[in-house]
C-alpha cells in the first residue's frame, strides 16, 4: 500500500527528507504520507494507495467521484522528471515533490485532475499564467506548465522552510516586520502587473530552506488592468478580506493591504484566527475597532502603520504597496533601531528606497504628548467610518492624527548580547523606556549591534546580460578581466580592473553552445577554455580581449557535458572531465589544433555534476570517486596518472564543490549534505580530516573557493547565501561575519580576484555579484 510513497532510489535534497506542508489550495493543507479516510477541514479526502496512484473520494472539492492522480500520468507529462513524496492536499489537488535530472534541481509539483471541471482547470492555468509574469524574490516561481488530457501540473519552486503560520509562535516583532516588507514587495510587483491577489494570510507566506519569505498561491488572483474591478465572486478567507471584498464590491491595490495588515496585526498581537477569543466573528463582532485596539507591546509607529491598513475605507488606506513598504520600514526603523532587518533573522530582497528607509537611524527622542501644537485625541467625527472599523488614521503630520493611549510597556530592558565567543564588541547600549508622567510619553532609542559586520560588502548593482543560469566565473592571472558562463550558451567577459565601474567587453564572445557549465583562464591569461553541455570544449584567444578570437573546439567526447575544466602549470596542458566521470588530458600548445594525451576514470556514477580540480601546481587532482567521497590523483606523469591511496570520506551527501589552498596543504570540499569540509593534504597519500564539518548552509554547498593567501574560504549554496570562514588555523575554522546575501537564487560559482580584494559570484537568476573584502575584514586581520 505504501510502496507509491517510497523514496525514488535517486532522491536528492534536504527537501526529500521531511514532508512540510506547502503551496495551499483554499487554506487547507495537510501533509500526507499515507491515508485511507482522513477529514481535511470541511472535506474529506479519502482513497487507496497502489503502485499507480491515489484514489480520492467524493468530498474532494475541484475534482469529481473517484478521480486518480495516476502518479504513471504525471511521470509521463513530466519525463526529466522523478517525482517524490506527497507533500500535501487541498482545494486545488495534491502537490508532489520532484527532482529535475537534467538541471539538478528540487521542485513542487501541483497536480489537478480536471475531471470536466472546466472552471477549475481555467483557473488553474490562469494562476500558471500569472506566476510566471511575476519575476520577483518573495513571490515563488514557476518553472512550468503541463496540460495532457485532463491531467494539469504546475512545475514550481521548492519551498521546504514551511509556513508563515508554522513560524508564527517563533517570530520576533521585527521578524513579523521583516515579513511584512517581503509581502509588501511582493504585492507591489504584483500590482504593477495588474494582479490582485485576494487572498493574502499567513498559510500562503512559505519560506524557503534560506528563510526567505515567498507568496504563494495566486490561484484566485484576478487580473484588474487599470487598478480595480468589481469581485466577480466573494472569494478569499473571512478573517483578512477587506470590506469591499466581503461585499462583493470594486477591489484594488488597498484589498491585498488590508489582509496584510491583519496578517501583520494578528503577528504582533500574538493571536491567530484558530483561537477560541479571536475568531472572525469575535474581531468583527459588536465592540469593533476596541477588538482591534494596539496591543499593548507593540511600539506606536509600527501600530499606526498596521492600524492605518485596516482602515474600513479603501482611500483612508496606504495609496500602494510600496508607500506601505516604506512606512512600514521606517516605522520599524524607529521602533527597533537601527540594523533591526539583521537581527530579525528574516532575508529579504528590497528596493533600494525601502532598504534605505529601514536602515536609516531613528530620531533619538520621539515624543507622542499633547501640546499646544498637537492638540489632544478626539473621538472620530460623525461622519467618520462605521464603529466596526479600527480608527482611520489621517497622514503623517496632519492636526487631526490619532494618537494612541499611553501604556506601560510590560517589556524587559533589553540587555546587549553577551557576543559569539567574546570577539562581538559592543557598540552601543540599546534600552527602549516608555515612561507615563501626567499623560507625557517619552520613548528614548539608542542602537546597539548585536551581531558580526559582514565580512564583504556587494559592490555595485549585479553585472547583468546573461539571460540563464550564471554557471561558472573566472578570474585571469593578472586581475583584469573576468570571464561568466552561463546556460544560455554564451561566455562574457567583464573588465574588473576598476572593479568600482566593471562593464561588459563587448557582446558575448563568439560561439554559442546548447549551454556552458565551466570556465578556466590558463597561467598567463592569454587562453580561455569552457566546458559545455554538448560534451565539447572551446578555447578562445583572448590577448585582445576586446577582439577575441574565434574559438578552437577540442573535439567532443563520446559522453555527457563537460563539468570542469582546468590548465595544467605549463600553459599547454588542458584538463578536462565530463558527467560520466572520465577525466581526459589535451596537449594546447597549438590551441589550433589540441592533441589527446590520456585518460582515465574517476571511479564516480552517481554524482554526475561534480567537479574535479587541480591543484596550483597541477600535481594533484581532486575529484569524486563515488560515494560521496572525494579521490586524490598523481599527475605528475599526465601519461600515466594513479591515485593515492583510498578516498576521503566523511560527507553523507554527494560532494560538488573542490578547492585547493595555494599552499598545498589543505582541500576544501563543500556536498549535497550542506556541509563544507576541511582536509589536510599536506602528504597525499595520508590525507586527514581537520576538525569539525563547517556548518551553517541550509541547502547544498556547491562551490568553494580559497583566497590567495589560503586564509579564508569562501562557500557558494543553494540557500541563495556566500559563506566566508577563516581557515587560518585549520583545526578551527570560524564563520566570517554573516552569510552575503544578493542573489535571489541558487549561487552556482564563486571564485577570488588574485589579489583577494574582490570575490566575483555567479547565480541561477542570471547575474554576476562583486564583493568587496576590506582589509580589516579578511581572516589575517579580524
Amino acid at each position: 500500500m505504501c510502496q507509491v510513497m517510497r523514496r525514488p532510489a535517486r532522491c536528492r535534497g534536504p527537501s526529500w527528507l521531511r514532508v512540510v506542508p506547502l503551496l495551499s489550495g483554499r487554506g487547507d493543507v495537510e501533509p500526507l504520507s499515507w491515508m485511507r479516510s482522513k477529514a481535511i477541514g470541511s472535506r474529506i479526502v479519502s482513497g487507496e494507495m497502489d503502485g499507480s496512484g491515489v484514489v480520492l473520494g467524493k468530498g474532494w472539492r475541484g475534482a469529481g467521484p473517484g478521480v486518480i492522480v495516476d502518479r504513471k500520468r504525471v511521470g509521463a507529462a513530466l519525463p526529466g522528471y522523478e517525482l517524490g513524496d506527497q507533500l500535501g492536499a487541498g482545494g486545488f489537488g495534491l502537490v508532489l515533490a520532484g527532482w529535475h535530472r537534467r538541471l539538478q534541481r528540487d521542485v513542487a509539483i501541483k497536480v489537478l485532475t480536471a475531471g470536466g471541471y472546466d472552471r477549475a482547470a481555467a483557473g488553474f492555468a490562469a494562476e500558471a499564467r500569472i506566476l510566471a509574469r511575476l519575476d520577483h524574490a518573495h513571490i515563488v516561481r514557476v518553472y512550468d506548465y503541463v496540460e495532457t488530457g485532463d491531467l494539469r501540473l504546475i512545475v514550481m519552486e521548492m519551498l521546504g522552510g514551511g509556513t508563515l503560520t508554522s513560524r508564527r509562535t517563533t517570530l520576533s516583532q521585527p521578524g513579523a516586520c521583516a515579513v511584512g516588507l517581503a509581502v509588501a514587495g511582493a504585492l507591489s510587483c504584483a500590482h504593477a502587473e495588474g494582479v490582485l491577489h485576494r487572498d493574502i494570510k499567513p498559510d500562503n507566506v512559505l519560506f524557503d530552506l534560506a528563510g526567505m519569505p515567498k507568496v504563494a498561491d495566486f490561484g484566485i488572483a484576478k487580473l484588474v488592468l487599470g487598478g480595480a474591478g468589481n469581485a466577480s465572486a466573494v472569494i478569499g478567507t473571512p478573517l483578512f478580506m477587506a470590506p469591499e471584498q466581503r461585499a462583493g464590491g470594486r477591489l484594488g491595490a488597498a484589498t491585498d493591504l488590508y489582509a496584510l495588515g491583519m496578517v501583520l496585526y494578528l503577528l504582533l498581537g500574538g493571536v491567530t484566527p484558530g483561537e477560541p477569543n479571536q475568531s472572525a466573528g469575535a474581531v468583527r463582532g459588536k465592540r469593533g475597532a476596541r477588538d482591534l485596539r494596539t496591543p499593548v507591546r507593540v511600539p506606536a509607529p509600527v501600530a499606526e502603520v498596521v492600524t492605518r491598513a485596516l482602515a474600513e475605507n479603501p482611500a483612508d488606506r496606504p495609496q500602494s504597496a510600496q508607500v506601505f513598504a516604506l512606512e512600514l520600514a521606517r516605522a520599524a526603523a524607529s521602533a527597533y533601531g537601527p540594523g533591526w532587518i539583521a537581527r530579525s533573522g528574516v532575508p529579504l530582497r528590497l528596493d533600494d528606497d525601502v532598504r534605505l528607509a529601514a536602515e536609516r537611524p531613528p530620531a533619538t527622542i520621539h515624543a507622542a504628548s499633547p501640546s499646544a501644537s498637537s492638540p489632544p485625541a478626539s473621538s472620530p467625527p460623525a461622519s467618520s467610518s462605521p464603529a466596526s472599523s479600527p480608527p482611520a488614521l489621517a497622514p503623517r503630520g496632519s492636526p487631526d492624527r490619532r494618537r494612541h493611549r499611553a501604556q506601560p510597556d510590560r517589556r524587559p530592558t533589553p540587555q546587549p548580547p553577551a557576543g559569539r565567543r567574546g570577539r562581538r564588541r559592543l557598540l552601543a547600549v540599546a534600552a527602549a523606556l516608555l515612561l507615563a508622567v501626567a499623560g507625557t510619553v517619552v520613548t528614548v532609542v539608542a542602537s546597539h549591534q548585536d551581531v558580526d559586520p559582514p565580512a564583504a560588502e556587494p559592490l555595485g548593482p549585479p553585472l547583468t546580460g546573461h539571460t540563464n543560469w550564471v554557471t561558472s566565473v573566472a578570474f585571469s592571472t593578472d586581475g583584469r578581466l573576468l570571464a561568466s558562463a552561463s546556460k544560455d550558451g554564451t561566455v562574457r567577459l567583464w573588465a574588473v580592473s576598476d572593479s568600482a565601474h566593471a562593464h561588459a567587453l563587448g557582446p558575448p564572445l563568439p560561439g554559442r553552445t546548447d549551454g556552458v557549465v565551466s570556465l578556466a583562464f590558463s597561467p598567463d591569461s592569454r587562453l580561455l577554455a569552457s566546458g559545455n553541455w554538448d560534451a565539447t570544449v572551446r578555447l578562445w584567444d583572448v590577448s585582445d580581449p576586446a577582439h577575441p578570437h574565434p574559438p578552437t573546439m577540442v573535439p567532443p567526447a563520446d559522453a555527457g557535458p563537460v563539468s570542469s575544466v582546468e590548465f595544467y602549470r605549463d600553459d599547454r596542458t588542458l584538463v578536462e572531465s565530463n558527467t560520466d566521470g572520465v577525466v581526459r588530458v589535451w596537449d594546447v600548445s597549438d590551441p589550433a589544433h589540441p592533441q589527446p594525451r590520456s585518460r582515465f576514470p574517476t571511479g564516480h556514477t552517481d554524482n554526475s555534476w561534480a567537479r574535479p580540480v587541480l591543484a596550483p601546481n597541477g600535481t594533484v587532482l581532486a575529484g569524486p570517486a563515488g560515494d560521496n567521497s572525494v579521490g586524490l590523483w598523481d599527475m605528475s606523469d599526465l601519461a600515466h596518472p594513479r591515485m593515492f591511496g583510498r578516498p576521503l570520506s566523511g560527507h553523507r551527501g554527494s560532494v560538488y564543490g573542490i578547492a585547493f589552498s595555494t599552499d598545498l596543504r589543505t582541500l576544501a570540499t563543500g556536498s549535497k549534505d550542506t556541509t563544507v569540509r576541511l582536509w589536510d593534504i599536506t602528504d597525499p597519500a595520508a590525507p586527514a580530516p581537520l576538525g569539525r564539518a563547517l556548518s551553517g548552509h541550509t541547502s547544498t554547498v556547491w562551490s568553494v573557493a580559497f583566497s590567495p593567501d589560503g586564509r579564508t574560504l569562501a562557500s557558494a549554496s543553494f540557500d541563495q547565501t556566500i559563506r566566508l570562514w577563516d581557515v587560518t588555523d585549520r583545526a578551527h575554522p570560524r564563520p566570517l561575519g554573516p552569510p552575503l546575501s544578493g542573489h535571489t537564487d541558487f549561487v552556482q560559482s564563486v571564485a577570488f580576484s588574485p589579489d583577494g580584494r574582490l570575490l566575483a559570484s555567479g547565480g541561477r537568476d542570471h547575474t554576476i555579484r562583486l564583493w568587496t573584502i576590506p582589509a580589516g575584514s579578511r581572516a589575517a586581520g579580524r
